[in-house]
Formats: structure tokens, C-alpha cells, sequence
């Protein structure tokens, strides 16, 4: 009987060599390649070795700090990781004993939304109609005029803000002068979301206009020439040409942005803009972290809400990507 054991022993490959003859040539296992390639490309490894650290000291560092800080009962005299551990606790204490929780999470998700929304879409069409100007010189100091926002800090754009909108600004004046009529607009509730909003807006969507039109210099010009002779018109030439050659970028910056669903818009743009008495629509995770995490040195509960926010932020990207390259083919990564 002839012997059927299996026999362990790797596949091997078939390679080229520089005379054009063909060998036989092993697998080699993940370490060997890997100690392969360090001792050949040893100096490269060198090279980016100062960049590995620095990303691990500074980027993954905190955030095993604040893993450690969500489950403990931090305290100065103890240090981080002689701090009691308390488990879930600190997470209890969030959504039982904290009576703004849900308002701070209501708030948080609504100017999420509304970020994402006027993020993506007036970026996305201010790009499709500058793509279509025929002159390169408008073009380009259109796109001049529209970028320079998004070098302004936010402390400047709430200077611009405040000299407009403020009790002695220049739409209270108009207000004054027409109407005799004066509005409080940087202290009332109802209109903060939509000056965060709008000046989100307004410094962002020059960015998101320079992506979406340097993704838009790859469409190969000619299916714009043949859709013309397929009587397709401005408007169906879009839908037909423009946005299915923009696919991979507008996927891979919406599955991005999916991931700062929580983020309750940019947390220095509201801690600027936001006050005691428009704290009912403006207060985010971001702004009551800085607020009660940092002001009032509850590092653990602030520590805990960061920990549920990124995780949430992670599990979201995930999905997201997932369903991108199984509809799309398209995936961040």
C-alpha cells in the first residue's frame, strides 16, 4: 500500500532570471522576506526610522494613555496607570449622573450632520462649475479668491464674524438704520448652529473645491467630446462623464468624513463661537470634553467620552469602507 501521509513542504515558485531562463525558486515566509529586505534596503529602514517613533510617541502614545484613563479613577497623586481601575464606571457615571449628556449628543450628531452635508456638496458643485469655465484665468482667480479662507485661523474668521454679527456690527447697523430693530446674534441660541455652520462652510469650501478639481484633471477630455456628439448637454454630461471619473475620490473622502460623524463639527471653531447662553445648541462632546474634561479635571469621564467617541468614529469607517468596496470597488485602504 502506497504511503498517502501528508507532506509538509512549501509550493515552490516559478521565477526568471536575468538571462531569461526559468528556475525553481522556494517561498519564503513572512520574517525571511522581511530580514531580506531590511538587510537590503537597510538604510531606507534607517531613514524613516526617526518618523515610526515619532509617530508612536506622539500619535499612539495618547491614545493608549486614554484607554488607560476611560477605565481608571485618575488622580493626580496616583499617576495614570496607578490610578484605581474602576472598569465601566466612568461610562456609567456618563449616561446616568450627567443630566446633559443627551443634549450634548443630540447636539453633537445635528452639527455633524450639517457639517458633512455643506462640506461635501458646495465643494463638490463650486468644483463642477469652475472644471467648466473656459477661461483658465477666471478660473484660477475664482479659485484663488475661494481658497484664501482656508488660511485664515479661526480666531481671524471669528474676528470677521464678530465685527459682522455683533451687537455694534455691520448687520445690526443695517438692522438699526432700516428697520430700527437690533439682533443679538452671536448670544442667541437659534441662529449659532447656522454661523458655525456658514463659517465652516465658507474657510473649508475652498479645500474641498482644489481636491475634487485636481481629481477632475484625470477624466480623459475625449468622453466629454464623445457624450457632445451623443447629445448629451451640460447638465447630463455631468452625471455622466464628471462625476463617475471623480468616484474613487468622492467615495474615498466620504467614507473619511463617515468617520467624524461625532465630531460635532471643529471644536476650536465652537469653543470660539459658543458662550453660557447658546450652550443649549452649541455644546458638543468636543467642547464639554475641553470644558469639564480639561477645565474641571475630570481627565477619566473626559477620557471616557473620547474613548466612545473614537471608537464609534473607528467602527463607522469600517463599515463604511467595507460597503465602498463591495458597491464601488473603492476603498480607503
Amino acid at each position: 500500500m502506497s504511503d498517502t501521509r501528508a507532506v509538509n513542504v512549501k509550493m515552490p515558485l516559478v521565477v526568471k532570471n536575468r538571462q531569461g531562463q526559468y528556475r525553481l525558486k522556494p517561498t519564503k515566509s513572512f520574517g525571511e522576506r522581511l530580514k531580506l529586505s531590511i538587510k537590503r534596503y537597510w538604510f531606507f529602514y534607517l531613514a524613516i526610522l526617526p518618523g515610526l517613533v515619532c509617530v508612536a510617541i506622539y500619535n499612539y502614545g495618547p491614545m493608549i494613555l486614554q484607554v488607560v484613563l476611560a477605565f481608571t479613577n485618575y488622580r493626580f497623586v496616583d499617576g495614570i496607570f496607578g490610578s484605581e481601575w474602576v472598569g465601566f464606571n466612568n461610562f456609567k457615571v456618563l449616561f446616568t449622573q450627567t443630566p446633559e449628556i443627551m443634549r450634548i449628543i443630540e447636539n453633537t450628531l445635528v452639527m455633524s450632520f450639517w457639517s458633512f452635508i455643506m462640506g461635501f456638496f458646495p465643494s463638490l458643485i463650486l468644483a463642477i462649475i469652475l472644471f467648466d469655465v473656459h477661461s483658465r484665468k477666471l478660473q484660477r482667480t475664482a479659485q484663488t479668491i475661494v481658497y484664501i479662507p482656508y488660511f485664515f485661523s479661526w480666531v481671524i474668521v471669528y474676528g470677521i464674524f464678530y465685527a459682522l454679527l455683533s451687537n455694534t456690527g455691520v448687520l445690526n447697523s443695517i438692522l438699526k438704520s432700516w428697520f430700527h430693530v437690533t439682533e443679538d446674534f452671536l448670544m442667541d441660541p437659534k441662529y449659532i448652529r447656522t454661523i458655525l455652520i456658514v463659517s465652516s462652510t465658507w474657510k473649508g469650501m475652498g479645500w474641498g473645491t482644489i481636491i475634487y478639481l485636481a481629481a477632475m484633471q484625470g477624466i480623459d477630455p475625449t468622453l466629454y467630446d464623445v457624450a457632445k456628439l451623443d447629445g448629451c448637454g451640460p447638465i447630463r454630461r455631468i452625471f455622466a462623464v464628471t462625476l463617475p471619473g471623480i468616484r474613487n475620490i468622492t467615495v474615498f473622502l466620504f467614507v473619511l468624513a463617515i468617520g467624524s460623524i461625532l465630531s460635532g463639527g471643529i471644536t476650536e471653531q465652537i469653543l470660539l463661537f459658543y458662550n453660557p447662553a447658546n450652550y443649549s445648541k452649541s455644546d458638543t462632546i468636543g467642547t464639554w470634553i475641553f470644558r469639564i474634561g480639561y477645565g474641571m479635571f475630570e481627565y477619566s469621564l473626559g477620557a471616557a467620552l473620547s474613548f466612545l467617541q473614537s471608537t464609534i468614529g473607528m467602527i463607522l469607517v469600517l463599515i463604511g469602507n467595507h460597503i465602498a468596496i463591495r458597491r464601488y470597488g473603492v476603498g480607503i485602504w
